[in-house]
C-alpha cells in the first residue's frame, strides 16, 4: 500500500524548510510568491492532504462554513450575506467570513484554505477563480458553490446583468422616452466581477436596437459611495439639455442621483425618471423603481447547494438563473 506524503515529503520536495510550509497552511499571505509555487507544486506532484484535515474530515467535519466577499459593506453583498446566515441558524454550522482586498489577498485565501482544515464548504461570493483553484479544493474535498460567477465545474447561483439592462432600455422606451443616460460606480478593483459594464452594455445594445444612441457625455462613473454618487448626478444634470431617463447601476446611485436633483430644484420623476438595480431595503423606502435581483434568496440557495453537495459529494452540479424583476415605484411615472 502506498504511503500518504506527509509535510516532510512536501518540504523536501519543495527545497523549503517544514515551517515554511506550515506557515503556507496557516497564512499564505505570509509566504513570498515564489515559495508559494514551490509548495503548491510540491503537493500536486505528491497528492498531498494534511494529515490532520484527512483525521477530522472522516471523523466529523470542523462545522464551519466560509464565505469570500468583497464589498463587505456594500449593501447588495450584506443581504446576500443575511441569506447565508438566516440558512445556517438552523444547522450545527458557524460561518466564517473572509473579505477581500487584493488579488493577494483572494489568491491567498483560495490557496490555504482547501489545506486549513478551517471550514467544510466554501461559498464564493462575486468573486472569479481559477481552474486550477477549482482542482485544488477537487483534490482537498471542500465542496464550493459560486454566487454571481458562473464555472461549468461548481454549482452556482447567478442573474443575467446584460439582459438587466436590457430590461431598463426596454423600460423606458415603453414610457416614450427618447433622451437617456447611465450612472454606475468605476474603478472596481481587478479581483472583483464587473457587474455595472455588464448592465451598460446590454441597455446600450438595446437602445441601440430601438435606432437610439446613448452619448458618451451620458454615461457617468464615480467612486463607491453615496457622496460621490451625488456630485457625479449634479454633472449628469447640469444645464438644460440633461437626459430624462437615468438608468443606475444600483440602488445606491439611484440615491444619489435624487439628492442631486433635489439640490438642483429637478423633479423626479416629472424632470427625471430614475430606475435603480438591486431593490435593497432602502430602494423600497425611498420609494425607488428598480430592477430587483433576488439577493437575499441567493444566499440561503447558495447554502442549500453547498450542504446537498456536504451530504453526497456526486450530486450534480448545476447553474440556476434567478429571475430579474422590474419594481415600479415613486420614480418613474
Amino acid at each position: 500500500m502506498e504511503k500518504d506524503a506527509t509535510i516532510y515529503d512536501v518540504a523536501h520536495q519543495a527545497s523549503v524548510s517544514i515551517t515554511t510550509v506550515s506557515r503556507f497552511l496557516n497564512s499564505p499571505t505570509k509566504v513570498a510568491e515564489n515559495t508559494r509555487r514551490k509548495i503548491e507544486d510540491a503537493m500536486r506532484k505528491l497528492d498531498f492532504t494534511p494529515k490532520a484535515e484527512a483525521v477530522a474530515r472522516a471523523r466529523r467535519g470542523v462545522k464551519r462554513i466560509g464565505v469570500i466577499t468583497p464589498f463587505f459593506t456594500a449593501p447588495s453583498f450584506v443581504l446576500r450575506l443575511n441569506g447565508i446566515q438566516e440558512a445556517l441558524v438552523a444547522s450545527d454550522y458557524d460561518l466564517i467570513t473572509y473579505a477581500i482586498n487584493s488579488v493577494d489577498q483572494l489568491q491567498g485565501y483560495l490557496r490555504m484554505l482547501p489545506y486549513s482544515g478551517r471550514i467544510d464548504g466554501l461559498i464564493i461570493m462575486s468573486l472569479p477563480f481559477l481552474e486550477e483553484d477549482f482542482i485544488r479544493f477537487k483534490k482537498s474535498g471542500i465542496p464550493l458553490v459560486c454566487l454571481e460567477f458562473g464555472h461549468e465545474s461548481v454549482s452556482s447561483i447567478v442573474i443575467d446583468n446584460r439582459n438587466g439592462g436590457r430590461m431598463a432600455a426596454d423600460f423606458f422606451i415603453d414610457k416614450g422616452y427618447k433622451n437617456f443616460a447611465f450612472m454606475g460606480e468605476g474603478g472596481q478593483p481587478a479581483y472583483s466581477l464587473h457587474a455595472t459594464e455588464e448592465r451598460l452594455l446590454g441597455y446600450r445594445e438595446r437602445l441601440a436596437e430601438f435606432g437610439y444612441v446613448l452619448e458618451d457625455i451620458n454615461v457617468r462613473f464615480h467612486p463607491y459611495g453615496i457622496e460621490f454618487a451625488v456630485e457625479c448626478a449634479k454633472g449628469l444634470l447640469k444645464g438644460n439639455n440633461y437626459p430624462k431617463a437615468v438608468f443606475c447601476s444600483s440602488d445606491l446611485q439611484a440615491v444619489g442621483l435624487i439628492k442631486a436633483a433635489q439640490q438642483m430644484n429637478i423633479r423626479i420623476p416629472e424632470d427625471v425618471a430614475v430606475l435603480g438595480f438591486d431593490d435593497i431595503d432602502l430602494a423600497g423606502y425611498m420609494g425607488i423603481s428598480t430592477i430587483r435581483q433576488l439577493l437575499k434568496q441567493s444566499g440561503t440557495m447558495a447554502v442549500e447547494r453547498l450542504m446537498a453537495q456536504m451530504e453526497n459529494p456526486k450530486i450534480q452540479k448545476e447553474k440556476i438563473e434567478l429571475e430579474l424583476s422590474i419594481i415600479e415605484r415613486q420614480t418613474t411615472p
